[in-house]
C-alpha cells in the first residue's frame, strides 16, 4: 500500500478498540520484531524493534484506529507526506507506514538515548549551559522542519530524546502529530499536552510555526526551573491560567541565571505569534552563545 493509500485508509475507517500490549519477541507485519516497549499512551504504544527487511533498529508506533470525524484536509495530508521527507540529524524521521490485522503502525529512525521528560524533574535538572545547548539543536531541528512547511504540533519532553554521551538530541514524532490529535480529541486531553501549547492554539486557532517555538519556550522553562509557566490540577485551571495570567518570571524562579538568558526564554513565550523569533537558525545561535555564560555542563 502506498504512504498516499495508507493515509487515506486511515481517514475513512472507523474507531477501533487499543492495541493490546505486545510482548517483547513477536512480530508485527511479518516485518518487525519488537524488542522492548518504550512509551505506551492513549493512541497506542511505541517499541523499540529490528526491522528483519535490512536488520536495522527502529521506534515502531502501534496506533488503534482513528475514529470517524471530518476529513483532515489535502493540507494536512501534504504535511503527513513532507514529514516523511524530513532528512536532518536533528529528526528521527518517519521511515514506513502500513497496517497489520487491527493495528496500523508507523516505522521510524530509532534514537538513542532517554525522553528529555526525565530532566523536568526537579531532581534531575540539567545544567544551565546544557539546557541552552539542547534548545539550540531543537530550534535547529524546527528550522529545517518550518523550512519545509511542516509543523510538529505537539512538541513537549516527552517528544525529545537526548543522548548526553553524545550530545545528541532527536526530535519525534515529526508529520503525524495531527494523527495523535483526531485520538485526543475523542479521548480527552492529558494536561501534559496543553501545558505546550501556545495560547492562540488553546483559543482555537491552527498550530503554526509560532506554537512549535512557544512550545519550545515551555520546554527551557521547565527544564531551567523545574516547573511549567503555567500548570493547574486541572484543565480548566490551566487554560485560566494561560490566559489571565503573564508568564511567571524566570528570573524570579532562577536568580542566579543571567538576564540575557532569562530574556531568551521569555522572547519564546511572549502571548502573541508575531513577537516570538521567527528566523530559528538565529535563535539557536543566540542560545549557543548564550550557553558559555552558564555554569560548565557535567563532565
Amino acid at each position: 500500500m502506498t504512504w498516499a493509500g495508507w493515509l487515506d485508509r486511515w481517514r475513512r475507517q472507523g474507531a477501533g478498540p487499543a492495541p493490546e500490549p505486545h510482548e517483547p519477541g513477536c512480530t508485527i507485519a511479518g516485518r518487525f520484531r519488537l524488542v522492548q516497549l518504550l512509551g505506551r499512551g492513549a493512541a497506542g504504544e511505541v517499541h523499540q524493534a529490528i526491522d528483519q527487511l535490512d536488520g536495522r533498529t527502529v521506534a515502531l508506533k502501534l496506533i488503534r484506529r482513528r475514529g470517524s470525524g471530518p476529513n483532515p484536509g489535502g493540507a494536512d495530508d501534504r504535511e503527513l507526506v513532507a514529514g516523511r521527507r524530513l532528512r536532518h540529524p536533528g529528526i528521527a524521521g518517519l521511515i514506513d507506514a502500513g497496517s497489520d490485522g487491527g493495528l496500523d503502525w508507523l516505522a521510524m529512525e530509532f534514537a538513542p538515548g532517554v525522553a528529555l521528560t526525565r530532566y523536568t524533574d526537579p531532581a534531575r535538572l540539567l545544567p544551565e549551559g546544557l539546557v541552552l545547548r539542547i534548545g539550540a539543536r531543537i530550534a535547529e531541528a524546527l528550522a529545517h522542519a518550518h523550512a519545509l512547511g511542516v509543523v510538529h504540533r505537539d512538541l513537549k519532553p516527552s517528544n525529545v530524546r537526548i543522548d548526553l554521551a553524545t550530545m545528541g538530541v532527536a526530535l519525534l514524532d515529526f508529520g503525524i502529530a495531527r494523527i495523535d490529535d483526531g485520538m485526543n480529541t475523542r479521548t480527552g486531553l492529558t494536561l501534559g499536552t496543553p501545558a505546550y501549547m501556545a495560547p492562540e492554539v488553546l483559543a482555537g486557532q491552527p498550530a503554526a510555526e509560532a506554537a512549535d517555538v512557544y512550545a519550545l519556550g515551555v520546554i527551557l522553562y521547565e527544564l531551567l526551573a523545574g516547573r511549567r509557566p503555567h500548570d493547574g490540577a486541572t484543565l480548566g485551571e490551566l487554560l485560566r491560567s494561560v490566559a489571565g495570567h503573564p508568564v511567571p518570571d524566570l528570573g524570579g524562579q532562577c536568580p542566579h541565571l543571567p538576564g540575557a538568558v532569562v530574556d531568551a526564554v521569555h522572547q519564546a513565550l511572549r502571548r502573541e505569534p508575531k513577537h516570538r523569533p521567527s528566523d530559528l537558525m538565529a535563535y539557536a545561535s543566540l542560545l549557543e552563545a548564550l550557553s558559555h555564560g552558564c555554569r560548565p555542563p557535567i563532565r
